[in-house]
């Protein structure tokens, strides 16, 4: 019979052969554990007799189980709850972040990239912010960074694809169409004049123009988002669901965490994926000068490298300081 998990005490030894599992299983692959495997941990000091025992009363409460017979055991969603809630402060990491855009931008793609994951960050409103100059930098080897800056030097960043031809001298031609643009208009008005004066763009650009367009009027309007690295979530899960990852999820997620601050989890039943059951969702607020601004949410398979991740959300509590 499952336990509660907010009653649920487990003696050490059972502790820490459960930690062994999650950490085993949450490591980008997602194999069931078996119990030679776990016995073999450095440290462990037992045999696979006593970590079958202590495995077989984790499954008779509820935190793992066996997909197949003498397979490894997994953990249930209400493992992941306990896990989460007994091994992690999660509400004590990242409180009260304040990152630049850049850092927001620069962090998932950075995540995503590093870990498979699909991330999901909302960005303040921009329509009304005035623009000073336009900068277009290298970002990586798919993508251009436009960061839009005002008198302040405070900027709105976004990623658009790079042309066929995104040599240097190309994306400079770019970025001084775009200060021609966009110079002292605000966002929305540079918007409406990069549709009107689109045939005095450089050459090389115009193909890509159209897509580009689309990219700014989406992100720059009320409610605006980034999503990066969803391809990876197709690749790993069996889902047929389009997930509808960007400014609905984002209202979703924050309607279930207002007010919490710090990394908070939102589980398998927490989620608007109905036909999926094996995503989970690591999400921490930001805030500039001391007011909440939006979220930025992890999405990623619960095989994924969940333990990492959140040594990452840690690193952020240096930037606060």
């Amino acid at each position: 019979m499952q336990q509660d998990v907010d009653n649920m005490k487990l003696n050490p030894r059972d502790q820490q052969i459960f930690s062994a599992v999650m950490n085993m299983y949450c490591n980008g692959e997602g194999l069931p554990v078996p119990s030679t495997k776990i016995a073999k941990l450095k440290g462990m000091a037992v045999c696979s007799a006593t970590v079958r025992n202590a495995m077989a009363r984790l499954e008779k409460i509820g935190l793992l189980y066996s997909p197949h017979t003498s397979a490894g055991r997994v953990p249930t969603t209400q493992g992941f709850d306990y896990w989460f809630d007994e091994y992690f402060t999660l509400a004590d990491i990242a409180n009260y972040w304040q990152p630049e855009q850049a850092q927001l931008v620069e962090l998932a793609h950075g995540l995503s990239q590093k870990y498979q994951v699909c991330c999901c960050v909302g960005l303040p409103q921009a329509s009304s912010q005035q623009v000073f100059r336009v900068e277009v930098l290298d970002f990586d080897s798919t993508d251009w960074l436009i960061l839009l800056i005002d008198r302040a030097g405070q900027s709105h960043n976004i990623c658009i694809d790079k042309p066929h031809d995104s040599s240097d001298s190309v994306r400079y031609q770019f970025a001084t169409w775009l200060n021609t643009v966009f110079s002292q208009q605000t966002l929305m008005e540079g918007l409406y004049r990069m549709q009107a004066m689109a045939n005095t763009a450089p050459n090389n650009c115009h193909d890509s123009l159209t897509q580009w367009t689309r990219q700014l009027s989406q992100k720059l309007g009320s409610d605006n988002s980034i999503v990066v690295g969803e391809n990876y979530l197709y690749k790993k899960i069996d889902c047929e669901q389009n997930l509808n990852i960007g400014v609905s999820f984002l209202n979703f997620v924050e309607d279930k965490l207002a007010f919490k601050n710090g990394v908070s989890v939102l589980n398998t039943g927490k989620l608007p994926f109905t036909e999926c059951d094996e995503l989970i969702v690591l999400s921490v607020p930001y805030f500039q000068n001391q007011e909440y601004q939006s979220r930025f949410c992890v999405i990623c398979p619960k095989s994924a490298q969940i333990e990492e991740i959140i040594q990452e959300f840690k690193l952020l509590e240096s930037s606060n300081s």
